[in-house]
This record gives C-alpha cells, sequence and structure tokens, in this order.
C-alpha cells in the first residue's frame, strides 16, 4: 500500500466488504456458524470463511461485528459503519 489512496478504492473495498456481508445475509444458513470475513492485505483479497481455512497471513473479523438490527428491529443489515472503519483501516485517504 503506497502512502495515500483515493477515495474511490477505500470506498469500492468499503463496498466489496459490503457485498459479502449482504451475500451472508442473504442465505445464513450456506455458512457455518463460525463465519468470518478474512482480508488479504497484500492483495486485498476478502472471502468468507471458517477460521481453520486460511493461514496467518489473513486478517481476520467476526461476522457478526459487520451486522446490526435494522432500523424497524425486522432483521439484520450491513454494519456500514463498521465496514468503513475496516476499510479506512486499510487504505489512508488525504
Amino acid at each position: 500500500m503506497g502512502d495515500y489512496s483515493s477515495y474511490i478504492e477505500r470506498d469500492q473495498f468499503n463496498e466489496n466488504i459490503c457485498e459479502l456481508v449482504e451475500e451472508y445475509l442473504g442465505d445464513i444458513d450456506l455458512y457455518p456458524i463460525d463465519t468470518i470475513l478474512a482480508i488479504k492485505e497484500e492483495t486485498f483479497e476478502l472471502k468468507l470463511c471458517s477460521p481453520g481455512e486460511i493461514d496467518s497471513s489473513w486478517t481476520t473479523y467476526e461476522i457478526q461485528s459487520l451486522i446490526r438490527d435494522n432500523e424497524d428491529g425486522t432483521g439484520k443489515e450491513t454494519d456500514i459503519d463498521s465496514t468503513n472503519e475496516i476499510a479506512n483501516s486499510y487504505f489512508f485517504v488525504r
């Protein structure tokens, strides 16, 4: 990662994270109970997996930390504050 990134790069990374969380929410039953979001810092590769499916070169985040109740309390949605925080930790925008 260079010294500075563009807003576009950061926002696209955040969008990619959000899409994975939405994919998870769309079909929770397809994923193991211990599902995590894994990020490979060197390539910015993202994936949903179990902790045992990756090695220590991946940074992991509990999927539940990226989900919140929706405004009317009838379901779950992506916690965009959490995903944005992750994106900001990988891309320094000035």
